[in-house]
């Protein structure tokens, strides 16, 4: 049928169905999509406005003369051909079907509405499919309500459903209406179409849809919090957690840990996280083990996405203790310690039980590269590297770019440097025991030093900075120990040097390059170690050689800083005065000259390096008038 003007004067396609794409490809189809979904929206509310005052005039006049009802039946007439709109709700009606006299006309004209001022009560909307046959979606039961035909359903559960009893539960005498409900049609659930117009409702879950027992005073909060905060949430991961119940009651547990984190480290109100928030926490906590475990038990679901990212959400996320209300103090002035949210995990230590579990159920998946869902490899490898980092071992897993199009790229082009720079560089180090792997490290670890400096002072593309830092970080903890590539050494000293360097490297990963938070930092782990190493009998010639002078002291310099407030810290005091002494240094200009030879960053490490070097020429000074 041809298409005719409605009364506002556009053009109203007469098939009452329209079709949007609810992952455009493009900015420009995102837009024209959203439009097409306000317009929408406007034509409903207007149509649904109309229909009603004219069933009212109609009602009024019923007890008029012959001539006025059927002026009234006209009009009505009219009002069911012109009011065809794209709304869900009219999904098959054809312009005139219905007789003006079908008491099911007045029924659906006198239908309640859910008040909306963002868009239809609705929250499902006709999209383009590319399977030739599409299906009818039909939602799960409410909670609480026993599964039920759809013609079973009470008024007050159709005023929050999607699909209007009209179209379910009313039979119709028009054979068009009738041929068209036996018709499959495509529909999509509302939190997809949330990518094309995300302000749909004011609630979260405006029906209550979502798959868990909580309440909704609890679900719309936490759920709201995550989404509004954590962008890749809400893009790819929200409509996964809707069809799985054990994600997404991990969710909820992970929004309220981390609000618990914010607010705990102040960056929130202090009403925004409460007894009753706490309790709400311990039984997300419970209700989501024992909803992985069931799923655990289920061959087809046992290393899904949706698990797997359940698991991810347990490992990093704990009800934390009293001991956590502390906001301690870090040796490190490190920049970006927001990206990617690694200040509120970090402060979260990782559950080693669920880590396992984890590394299992990836090895059973084939790998990351076995992962589809967007975003979920990258943060597998995100988890790999924060839990290496605070446990001070080697990655499980190969990296994975935030950023899925730079994936494969190697370090060197990613850091923008070559075998020259390393040559000219911290390769001249391998002549005292350096790997050139250990050199390689060293030099993209000065790279994203400078690449940091850059940003700083410029808008930065966060996913390529952490892409950056993260790879980094994993080429720097893959340096195997010392004893495991002993046959590479020509000489005992050689061996203490790299062992020395790979620590210290390793405490500038995880102050700076990195930066955890206190409250999982491996720092003083790192001190106690490095400290092991320097006191081993074969370290002399790693004290009096000329040529590791230099190494030494910005060893000895990161190892002090990792020991603040630590027993070991008076040993690295003591050790950096002796070398100072023996080097002839004794300024804070002349240690910087030799520090800006190695790994350093001014703004990050100079604060506690040259507190430092007052306690060391303190020690000096006690020691000579002793000594006089």
């Amino acid at each position: 049928m041809a298409s005719k003007k409605n009364q506002r004067g556009g053009i109203r396609k007469s098939d009452g169905i329209h079709f949007v794409n609810a992952r455009p490809s493009s900015e420009t189809e995102r837009i024209k999509a959203q439009r097409l979904v306000r317009a929408h929206v406007g034509r409903w509310i207007s149509d649904q406005t109309r229909d009603k005052d004219r069933t009212a005039e109609a009602a009024s006049n019923s007890v008029s003369s012959i001539r006025s009802s059927a002026s009234a039946s006209t009009s009505a007439s009219a009002s069911a051909s012109t009011s065809t709109s794209i709304s869900p709700l009219s999904i098959g009606a054809s312009t005139g079907s219905t007789p003006p006299n079908n008491p099911q006309s007045a029924q659906a004209a006198t239908r309640p509405s859910l008040p909306s001022d963002d868009g239809p009560p609705s929250s499902f909307i006709v999209v383009s499919r590319p399977s030739p046959q599409p299906t009818r979606y039909v939602p799960a039961p409410r909670r609480g309500i026993a599964a039920r035909g759809l013609n079973q359903r009470p008024l007050r559960e159709w005023q929050r459903s999607p699909f209007p009893p009209s179209h379910a539960s009313d039979s119709s005498d028009s054979s068009d209406d009738a041929a068209s409900l036996t018709e499959p049609i495509a529909f999509i659930p509302w939190h997809e179409v949330a990518r094309v117009e995300p302000q749909i409702s004011g609630l979260f879950d405006p029906f209550g849809t979502y798959p868990t027992e909580f309440s909704p005073d609890l679900v719309n909060p936490c759920e709201t919090y995550r989404l509004r905060h954590m962008k890749k949430a809400g893009e790819d991961w929200f409509p996964l957690s809707l069809s799985d119940p054990a994600l997404f009651t991990a969710f909820i547990y992970g929004s309220l840990c981390h609000q618990r984190v914010q607010w705990l480290n102040q960056v929130t109100p202090s009403s925004s996280f409460g007894p009753r928030q706490e309790r709400l926490l311990q039984q997300c906590e419970v209700e989501a083990i024992k909803l992985i475990n069931v799923a655990m038990k289920d061959p087809s679901r046992r290393v899904s996405d949706a698990v797997i990212l359940s698991v991810i959400c347990m490992a990093h996320h704990q009800a934390m203790d009293d001991t956590f209300r502390r906001q301690l103090p870090t040796p490190f002035k490190a920049p970006f310690q927001r990206l990617q949210w690694l200040n509120v995990y970090g402060c979260l230590p990782p559950n080693m039980i669920h880590i396992q579990g984890l590394v299992q159920l990836i090895i059973m998946r084939g790998g990351l590269r076995s992962i589809k869902t967007a975003g979920l490899a990258a943060t597998i490898s995100f988890s790999d590297i924060f839990t290496a980092s605070v446990l001070c071992t080697k990655p499980g897993f190969e990296f994975w770019p935030v950023d899925e199009s730079r994936c494969g790229i190697e370090l060197r082009p990613l850091l923008g440097f070559d075998q020259s720079d390393i040559d000219r560089g911290f390769g001249r180090l391998c002549s005292i025991g350096i790997t050139p792997q250990m050199a390689e490290a060293f030099q993209a670890a000065r790279m994203y030093i400078n690449i940091v400096r850059d940003n700083l002072a410029k808008s930065h593309d966060s996913s390529l900075l952490a892409d950056q830092r993260n790879l980094t970080q994993h080429t720097i903890l893959s340096l195997p120990p010392a004893s495991t590539i002993s046959h590479q050494f020509v000489h005992p000293t050689h061996a203490i040097t790299y062992e020395a360097c790979r620590l210290a490297c390793w405490i500038f990963a995880v102050g700076v390059i990195f930066p955890v938070p206190a409250q999982s930092t491996p720092l003083a782990s790192l001190a106690q170690q490095l400290q092991g190493v320097l006191r081993d009998p074969e370290a002399s010639g790693l004290w009096t050689s000329p040529q590791t002078r230099i190494p030494l002291l910005w060893i000895l310099m990161l190892g002090g800083i990792a020991a603040t407030e630590m027993p070991e810290r008076p040993f690295f005091t003591s050790a950096l005065e002796r070398t100072l002494r023996r080097s002839g240094i004794s300024s804070w200009l002349g240690v910087k000259r030799v520090l800006d030879i190695m790994l350093w960053y001014d703004m990050a490490c100079d604060e506690s390096a040259e507190a430092l070097l007052y306690d060391a020429i303190r020690l000096a000074n006690s020691v000579s008038e002793a000594g006089s």
